[in-house]
């Protein structure tokens, strides 16, 4: 067997590899290669790398095989629940192709992957196995997110305010005092299973027919959530800003078509743009997380200057200022 390191070296959250696999006696099903997944060393795990190990390897033992699109096959996992050691095994796609989040999706890809979520989400709608208990709600991430906001968004504003444009900056000024209230109608919208890291980076390309389909990898920080939360996410990481001249809107009417195509008739449009709109709070509130860290880590910089030009114009477009401003919400 032989390991070849895949994606980044200093990964956010731990090692990858491909293990190229020889055999002594070989069948017709026999893999070619496997995907290895494994921690950081003790010392560099912060607490929630704890949860996102226990996240992907709960998902890939529990729920991978019943979501309704197509995600690696669970070939092997274990962790430690005290150290949160592990070891992940599944398929691999080596043939696939994976771009960066700067690079984002082409027009055609970006629809072919609001089917896809629109798919994933409308199969665990209201799902009964997924409300078990077990999986991490959305109020988990918000109220983490809430906690650190007071002290992170004068940091964030301090280290990259040169690139953040003035109606944007009153949003990050405006978030420790109104995200909370901001965002709690959300907490009260149908909930499905969310990747919560909808992004190119985590998407493998197959293109085995005329038409490119899809791999979802990276399930560490899946929620029990409104779908909205993978759909903001994707716009601001993986849809060019040149697609989106004229506002988000074509997308998210696409997203919400699929929706109904796929079976979910008691979500009105109304109010999945308000939802809309609150996700993409929780997304300016990920970004403080991200860059208001005393110790700020050099991978952090292009994720956020990318994070930070994406909702270029999604201030003044969507009007976040008055949902924080908002106190009867």
């Amino acid at each position: 067997m032989d390991l070849l390191p895949l994606g980044e070296s200093d990964s956010v959250s731990g090692f990858i590899y491909r293990a190229s696999l020889t055999y002594s006696r070989k069948t017709r099903k026999s893999p070619e290669s496997l995907v290895l997944k494994m921690p950081h060393p003790r010392s560099r795990r912060l607490w929630w790398l704890l949860d996102a190990y226990r996240y992907e390897v709960e998902f890939y033992q529990n729920y991978a095989k019943d979501i309704g699109v197509h995600v690696p096959r669970h070939i092997y996992s274990e962790i430690d629940q005290d150290t949160c050691d592990y070891i992940l095994v599944i398929e691999d796609f080596p043939d696939s192709e994976n771009v960066r989040d700067e690079t984002g999706a082409t027009k055609e890809q970006a629809y072919l992957l609001l089917e896809y979520m629109a798919k994933l989400h409308a199969s665990n709608w209201l799902s009964l196995k997924m409300c078990d208990g077990k999986l991490p709600t959305i109020e988990s991430g918000v109220n983490s997110l809430n906690a650190l906001l007071k002290k992170q968004a004068p940091i964030l504003l301090a280290r990259l305010g040169q690139i953040i444009e003035p109606e944007e900056k009153e949003v990050f000024r405006a978030l420790p005092d109104g995200y909370l209230n901001a965002v709690k109608p959300l907490l009260s919208s149908p909930r499905t299973l969310v990747h919560n890291d909808f992004a190119m980076k985590n998407i493998l390309i197959l293109h085995e027919s005329e038409k490119p389909s899809f791999v979802l990898v990276d399930w560490a920080n899946i929620r029990w959530a409104p779908g909205v939360r993978d759909l903001s996410f994707f716009i601001m990481t993986s849809v060019p800003l040149s697609m989106r001249s004229t506002g988000d809107e074509e997308f998210l009417r696409y997203y919400w078509e699929m929706l109904r195509r796929e079976g979910v008739s008691d979500y009105s449009y109304r109010q999945m743009l308000e939802d809309y709109r609150r996700s993409v709070l929780i997304d300016f509130s990920r970004m403080v997380s991200f860059g208001g860290h005393e110790v700020y880590p050099p991978m952090y910089e292009g994720i956020l200057r990318h994070f930070i030009r994406s909702r270029t114009g999604s201030a003044k477009k969507l009007n976040l200022l008055s949902l924080l401003q908002d106190t009867s919400a």
